[in-house]
């Protein structure tokens, strides 16, 4: 063991509280070294050890009757969808690199959250992105989306799986910082899944992927402890750029499984080597001997503490049975990437770094990261319940002209067809992508020839989280639902991405315990477990000298399944003639609305209205529609109001609608008002008595809007034009904004 002994004034230079310091001393029985303070300091980070939101996280549901792995338990989470098969599925945030970098930091991020789900045996089968820019007139905003799209486009080029959905959305609170989340899906067979686990006493160790360099051992880091100095390493980013490595480890982990060669599995990330062998070693309760000198490296002269540290990207370690190390070595060069023994299993439950001979590091693994016993930490933080009003839409100029409403609201990027992003993307374009070729609520993953698919949506509406973020973050994974509900489908599970201000600012922190428990309550009352996440604070941003966080943003990824084709629901009307209902109970109501945002420029309000039991009468609602076959299409009222759902309605096949507003509601309200848990739905007219039999059975409230036409859109008897020419106007102005037309 070193004998160069450590004290508060080292800790200091680590950024380590005095008290963890104290913590330290006495977990260890002695002053650690400096090797062992480092080590602390990197997986006692926020970013390693989640230790201002843990308490807060715990509770989220995790357990359910499909459930196989749940959060926390691994690197991912899974759900059984049948047929001895699971999904595997995942979302995470890489905002702060793509304020720095935007492309490098889209492509990194993607392909982090990717590997952690084909780590574990799965299949990666689709992605899907949520995006937040600046004002849509700066440049920074156009500059830093474009950016973030290329990045996307060229992960999803070199992996070779498609974006099949996602969300964007501008505004001023996201100034010069981003967000950037991403989710990824997969499916394994039940019996192939592999844990991020070491254990098994004698078991190796090993590397693999590309060799270990110098990225992130010196300087300051691509990560969010570290642009706000709180943590880890810098990484270079040509290096992060070789993503093709990914592919070849993702055929490694194939063969590896196909051939029952590995115990377990785990990526190396923002940690390094000894954040991941004590994260695999803790949750095997085993421990771990560690000696750096067969690792495969880079750059001449690093040192112990610099393998172990170091955040080279495309690097996996892998725990097996000696008798197998030929093989998989083998297995491994085969594909053009790097092996090397770093350790072996024993039952110490410690982490031990021995070089020529002398002990380096010695440490319980289970107070390392999230082995169980790391800091958690409760700050202070405020209850928000200085909302902002209400808005009372009798105090609000009625329009006297509507269709010039709706012309200008067409130039609101939050609402516009993000159709365009699809030609920057690979292989979106494919007409025969179900998600392209029959549009709906949610997008549509294939699984299985016999008619099995996944349903999958990423959902959070920033205009909703500043007047009231408790239920803003419940309306987020309503809507995420309600989607699944709209195409045909059965919620399953969540994974979230929980994106924040600074903890130490009780206002940006009482945000993120509110949102928490927004997203807690709806869950628990859905029965839907949240079965992996990500948190990511210090998004914030400075105004006129201040910092100021970020609109708080609790990213809900949903997957639900599709047992039978036939009942997937898309959104596009059919034919002329079909009738027009609206599911649901319009409410003279504008909180919240891009109508009120674009219009009005009111920017902060209350979210619209929105009741858990009202939203759950409606899904059971839809469903029986939907399985008794008596619409012809669905899709649910959200950002832009009962206009815009009805537009989206008609554009695919270029259908148009004739309409009459509710006298009782003011007429902007009807059209732009964003009060939730309410469905259009078209219906043939030789079904209508029996679609109205079944509703007045429901006792649900609905009413008739009007019928669907050969391509005039008309309302209240005044026309606003023709589909195809609103059509030409909805799809093209982003790429218009994009390319600085507009």
């Amino acid at each position: 063991m070193s004998k160069t002994e450590t004290n508060i004034h080292h800790a200091e230079v680590f950024g380590m509280p005095s008290k963890e310091f104290d913590r330290v001393v006495e977990i260890l029985d002695r002053n650690p070294n400096l090797l062992e303070l480092e080590i602390f300091s990197i997986l006692w980070s926020e970013h390693a050890s989640y230790k201002h939101s843990l308490k807060w996280l715990k509770l989220l549901p995790r357990s359910g009757s499909n459930v196989v792995v749940e959060a926390g338990r691994d690197i991912s989470g899974a759900v059984d969808i049948g047929d001895d098969e699971v999904c595997v599925f995942k979302l995470e945030s890489h905002n702060h690199p793509c304020a720095v970098q935007p492309r490098l930091g889209a492509s990194t991020g993607l392909r982090a959250v990717t590997r952690d789900v084909f780590a574990m045996g799965a299949l990666p089968l689709a992605f899907l992105d949520s995006l937040r820019f600046g004002n849509d007139s700066r440049d920074t905003a156009r500059w830093l989306f474009d950016e973030v799209i290329k990045g996307l486009s060229d992960f999803e080029r070199r992996f070779d799986v498609p974006i099949v959905g996602g969300e964007t959305f501008f505004c001023d609170t996201f100034n010069s910082s981003p967000i950037v989340n991403n989710m990824v899906i997969g499916v394994a067979k039940k019996d192939e899944l592999v844990s991020a686990v070491a254990r098994g006493k004698g078991n190796l160790i090993a590397v693999i992927g590309l060799a270990t360099g110098s990225e992130g051992v010196d300087g300051d880091a691509f990560a969010a402890d570290v642009i706000t100095g709180h943590g880890t390493k810098q990484t270079t980013s040509d290096f992060m750029k070789t993503a093709d490595v990914e592919k070849s480890l993702f055929r490694i982990i194939r063969k590896l499984i196909e051939e029952k060669l590995v115990i377990g599995i785990q990526p190396v990330g923002g940690q390094g080597i000894v954040g991941a062998i004590t994260e695999m070693a803790a949750r095997g309760n085993s421990g771990v001997t560690v000696t750096t000198k067969d690792v495969p490296r880079r750059d001449e002269g690093l040192s112990p503490r610099d393998i172990l540290v170091s955040e080279t990207w495309g690097r996996l370690l892998l725990c097996f049975d000696p008798d197998k190390t030929e093989r998989i070595k083998s297995i491994v060069l085969e594909e053009g990437v790097d092996f090397g023994i770093l350790g072996e299993v024993n039952d110490s439950r410690r982490f031990q770094l021995i070089e020529e001979g002398g002990l380096l590091a010695d440490i319980p693994v289970e107070f390392l990261g999230l082995g169980g016993k790391a800091p958690v930490y409760d700050p202070p933080f405020e209850d928000d319940d200085e909302y902002p009003e209400s808005v009372d839409i009798e105090t609000l100029p009625e329009p006297d002209h509507y269709p010039a409403v709706v012309r200008r609201m067409i130039s609101s990027l939050n609402l516009v067809s993000k159709k365009d992003l699809s030609k920057q993307f690979y292989r979106s374009l494919s007409e025969d992508d179900p998600s392209v070729k029959y549009p709906s609520d949610a997008s549509i993953i294939e699984v299985s020839e016999n008619g099995k698919s996944l349903l999958a949506t990423i959902d959070c509406n920033p205009g909703y989280m500043n007047g009231d973020a408790y239920k803003g973050a419940q309306i987020a994974v309503a809507e995420a639902a309600r989607n699944i509900i709209c195409a045909g489908g059965t919620p399953l599970a969540v994974s979230d991405c929980l994106n924040f201000g600074n903890p130490a600012d009780p206002k940006a922190y009482g945000a993120f315990v509110a949102s928490v428990k927004g997203v807690a309550d709806i869950c628990k009352y859905f029965s839907l477990p949240v079965i992996s996440g990500n948190v990511s604070f210090y998004n914030q941003r400075s105004v006129e000298g201040r910092i100021v966080p970020v609109t708080p943003s609790p990213i809900i990824g949903m997957v639900g399944l599709l047992n039978d084709k036939k009942h997937h629901t898309t959104l596009a009307f059919k034919h002329k003639g079909d009738m027009i209902f609206l599911i649901g109970r319009s409410r003279n109501d504008v909180n919240g609305s891009e109508y009120l945002r674009r219009i009005h420029k009111i920017d902060e309000t209350v979210p619209p209205f929105f009741d858990m039991q009202e939203e759950r009468e409606l899904h059971q609602v839809i469903s029986g529609l939907i399985n008794k076959q008596l619409v012809r299409s669905v899709h649910d009222v959200s950002n832009g109001g009962l206009f815009f759902t009805l537009l989206e309605c008609g554009i695919p096949i270029e259908f148009g609608f004739d309409i009459t507003t509710d006298a009782e509601i003011r007429k902007d309200a009807f059209l732009f008002g964003e009060s939730q848990s309410r469905v259009v739905v078209s219906v043939a007219p030789e079904q209508q008595d029996d679609f109205v039999d079944y509703m007045v059975e429901q006792e649900f409230p609905f009413s008739i809007l009007g019928h669907v036409t050969k391509g005039e859109v008309r309302i209240d008897d005044e026309s606003y034009g023709f589909i195809s020419d609103i059509k030409k106007d909805f799809e093209s102005y982003l790429q218009k904004w994009v390319d600085g037309l507009v």
